[in-house]
């Protein structure tokens, strides 16, 4: 009697193991559905370069599939481009109609444009632009503005001329600015002379 049970429960184990083995093997077999309206990224760069004229270099890293709604992805502008190129985690690196389009990861190490006055980029775009402060030591902004960057910007404050440098999207940079100008209140600050241990930059 114990016996036979006993075979009852290995039989039922053994079914069991069958239909899971059997449903990985059915899922793994499945064919992968594509989104509706996917549309291949080295598509966009296409489409975009023949209404612009740009010429796009394209990392071999850059790949994979971009969903737009609402709009003809075969219509999209350089500023949205860059939005989509943003949300999929690229960066493009412009050099006059030049683009070459790269990991995000990696674009605080190349030569983005520098901001210096009042001149526009698209918001997704990413630029370099320095700020000088005339109240507030510049290190002291440095561990309330880092955590609204993301992890591949980059925030650095020069104590002896008491600025701060900025990498970031176009976009950004204008809010941290905003911030930076409604956080430099109160009397005049005069930053420690260069040349000090404390002048050093501090991240």
């Amino acid at each position: 009697m114990k016996a036979r049970a006993q075979l009852s429960r290995i039989a039922a184990v053994m079914l069991l193991a069958t239909t899971v083995t059997r449903l990985a093997v059915a899922q793994s077999e499945a064919p992968v559905t594509r989104p509706a309206g996917a549309v291949p990224v080295a598509t966009l760069l296409e489409a975009v370069a023949k209404r612009t004229g740009k010429t796009f270099i394209v990392d071999p890293r850059v790949q994979g599939e971009a969903v737009v709604i609402g709009r003809d992805p075969a219509k999209l502008d350089y500023a949205d481009l860059l939005s989509v190129l943003q949300v999929h985690g690229f960066a493009v690196v412009a050099r006059g109609n030049v683009v070459r389009v790269i990991p995000e990861a990696s674009v605080r190490q190349q030569p983005v444009a520098i901001v210096t006055g009042k001149e526009s980029h698209p918001d997704a775009e990413y630029v370099t632009k320095t700020f000088t402060l005339k109240n507030v030591p510049a290190a002291q902004l440095v561990p309330i503005l880092r955590p609204l960057l993301p992890q591949q910007g980059h925030l650095v404050a020069f104590p002896c001329t008491n600025m701060l440098m900025i990498v970031d999207t176009f976009g950004n940079v204008q809010r941290i600015e905003k911030l930076v100008q409604s956080l430099d209140v109160g009397t005049p600050y005069t930053p420690p002379a260069c040349g000090t241990e404390s002048s050093q930059a501090k991240t």
